[in-house]
C-alpha cells in the first residue's frame, strides 16, 4: 500500500506515513521549494523546447533519422515540465500535504513513477538501435525503408510503454475508502507496484547499457576502415548518444531503485535517525531525477552537426 498523501488524523500511524517513497510524492514534497521547483520546470521546457525547434529549422538535421528520434526524447522529457510538474505543484499550493483530488494524483503517480522513465528511456535505447542499423544494416540505406523504420522506432518507445504500462497499473490500482477523506491512499495487491517499478525502467535501462557498448565499440572498430555509413553520411562519434544514455542511467537509477525497495514488503525504517537518513537520501536521488530532464538536451551539444545547426539558426536570427 502507497500512502501518496499525509494527514494527521487519528486512524494513522506517523511510522507507516514514511514507509513508502514515490516519484510523484517527492516531487509533491519537493514543491514546497516553489522558486527552485520553478526553475527546474522552465530549465526542462526551455531547453527542450529550443533542440526541437534547432532540429525542426534544420533541412540537414530533419533529414536525419538520429535527430529525428533525438525530437522524440525532448517529448518525453517535456511531459514532465508541461503536464506533471505544474499540476503537483498546483496541487501543493492549493492543497497542501492534504490532496483530495485522488484522481488527478493517480494520474500523476502513474506519469512519474512508471511512464516517463520508461518512454525516455527507451527512447534513448532507440537513439542506440538506430546508430547501430546506421553502421550494418543495408536496408536501412534505401529512402522507403529507412522512413518506415523511422516511423516504427519513433513511436515504439510510445507504444510499449502506453500497452504494457496502463493496463498494469489500471487493473491493480484500487481507491480505498478512508475515515479522512483528504487522504488518497494507491492500494496494489499483491507485488504489482514492484513489477511496475521494474517493467518501466529496469530492463530498458539494462539494454541501454548493452547498446550503449555496442555503439561505442561499432564506431571504435569502423571509423577507420568505413568513412561513411549505410545512408551516406560520414560516420561520427557517438559523444551525444553515450552522454545522455550514461546520464539517464545515472540520474534515474538511485530515485528507482530506492523506490523499488520500499515498496512491498518493506516494513520500514526502525527508528527516528534511520528514517531521517533514508528521507535525505530519498530526497537528493529525487533531485537527481529531476536534473536529468534538463541536463539530457545539453547531451545533444556534443554533435557537431547539432552545434552547426544552432550556429546558423541564431546567425539568421
Amino acid at each position: 500500500m502507497d500512502v501518496t498523501t499525509l494527514t494527521d488524523g487519528p486512524d494513522y500511524d506517523d511510522q507507516d506515513i514514511i514507509k513508502r517513497f514515490g516519484v510523484a510524492k517527492n516531487l509533491l514534497g519537493m514543491s514546497r521549494l516553489t522558486a527552485l521547483y520553478i526553475i527546474f520546470i522552465l530549465a526542462i521546457f526551455l531547453l527542450n523546447i529550443f533542440f526541437i525547434v534547432v532540429i525542426l529549422e534544420s533541412r540537414m538535421l530533419r533529414s536525419s533519422s538520429r535527430h529525428i528520434l533525438i525530437v522524440n526524447i525532448c517529448l518525453g522529457d517535456l511531459l514532465m515540465a508541461i503536464f506533471v510538474l505544474p499540476v503537483l505543484l498546483n496541487l501543493a499550493m492549493r492543497d497542501g500535504q492534504d490532496i483530495r483530488d485522488c484522481t488527478t494524483y493517480f494520474v500523476l503517480h502513474f506519469f512519474a513513477d512508471f511512464l516517463i522513465p520508461s518512454l525516455t528511456t527507451l527512447a534513448i535505447l532507440v537513439l542506440n538501435l538506430d546508430y547501430i542499423l546506421r553502421l550494418c544494416c543495408q536496408s536501412y540505406s534505401d529512402g522507403a525503408s529507412r522512413s518506415t523504420l523511422m516511423i516504427f522506432l519513433f513511436f515504439l518507445p510510445w507504444v510499449i510503454s502506453a500497452s504494457v504500462l496502463i493496463p498494469l497499473y489500471v487493473d491493480g490500482i484500487i481507491k480505498v475508502p478512508r475515515a479522512v477523506p483528504q487522504t488518497c491512499v494507491i492500494d496494489i495487491g499483491g507485488y504489482l507496484t514492484r513489477i511496475l517499478l521494474i517493467v518501466s525502467y529496469f530492463p530498458q535501462a539494462g539494454l541501454l547499457l548493452l547498446f550503449n557498448i555496442i555503439v561505442s565499440v561499432m564506431y571504435l572498430t569502423r571509423r577507420d576502415s568505413y568513412g561513411l555509413d549505410v545512408c551516406g553520411e560520414r560516420i561520427r562519434a557517438p559523444v551525444d548518444i553515450c552522454l545522455a544514455s550514461f546520464a539517464t542511467m545515472l540520474l534515474y537509477t538511485p530515485a528507482l531503485i530506492i523506490t523499488l525497495l520500499t515498496s512491498e514488503g518493506y516494513l520500514g525504517c526502525q527508528n527516528t535517525e534511520e528514517c531521517r537518513a533514508l528521507n535525505k537520501v530519498n530526497t537528493a536521488a529525487s533531485w537527481l531525477m529531476l536534473t536529468k530532464f534538463w541536463v539530457t538536451p545539453l547531451c545533444w551539444l556534443a554533435c557537431r552537426d547539432t552545434r552547426a545547426a544552432i550556429r546558423h539558426l541564431l546567425g539568421c536570427c
